[in-house]
């Protein structure tokens, strides 16, 4: 075989790999405090292994975050900031209580046993930002409710303040009218009274 030929077989090869590992990468999305589960696909190659252990991809080295080897399950301290993680059915990682911090690249590792080969998968995590709910302070509406009450109260009160004095002035009005009236008959009585006793004493003087 000619050195072109085994050139071309292997950039053949190296592009079937690369394009099969970005069909295989699964990204999923999650929010912030949900229950995500990160299935491991590579228990799809085979059901027998002596151990199993999930990493979270770091620029540096993966960071361990839990093995199971047969019934034995093994957390490790890792600078993942992972609140809760379980596994699940298939070695399927379960990460409760998610946050932004948890996004990144996971992998599945399964350790064969002796004389088999070793799978590993891997899947990416996308937890958006966590939104704070808006607080609502009690004082400002009690504040609110008791300037209402103030101004319903205030109206009230001029309204009734408005009847009470067009009452009175009318009220007023009539002692005024009434007093006037008392005036003026007097006054005529009197001059009546006058006219009788200027009108007699004339009459007397004659006789």
């Amino acid at each position: 075989m000619s050195y072109t030929k085994i050139s071309a077989l292997l950039l053949f090869t190296m592009t079937a790999l690369h394009w099969e590992t970005t069909i295989g990468f699964v990204v999923i999305d999650g929010n912030c405090n949900d229950v995500i589960r990160l299935p491991c696909k590579a228990t799809n190659q085979t059901k027998k292994f002596r151990y199993v252990i999930w990493y979270k991809v770091l620029e540096i080295e993966n960071s361990p975050i839990i093995k199971k080897r047969g019934n034995e399950v093994t957390y490790f301290n890792s600078t993942n900031n992972l609140t809760s993680v379980f596994l699940g059915e298939k070695e399927t990682l379960e990460l409760h209580n998610v946050q932004p911090s948890d996004s990144g690249t996971y992998r599945c590792y399964l350790a064969a046993n002796a004389g088999g080969q070793n799978y590993d998968s891997f899947i990416g995590l996308n937890i958006s930002e966590c939104v704070q709910a808006s607080t609502v302070y009690p004082s400002t509406i009690i504040a609110t409710d008791s300037c209402l009450a103030v101004i319903d109260l205030s109206t009230s009160w001029a309204a009734v303040s408005f009847i009470l004095i067009s009452v009175t002035k009318i009220i007023l009005c009539i002692i005024a009218v009434g007093v006037c009236d008392q005036v003026k008959f007097r006054t005529r009585r009197k001059q009546q009274d006058v006219r009788r006793n200027t009108n007699g004493k004339s009459s007397s003087c004659k006789d």
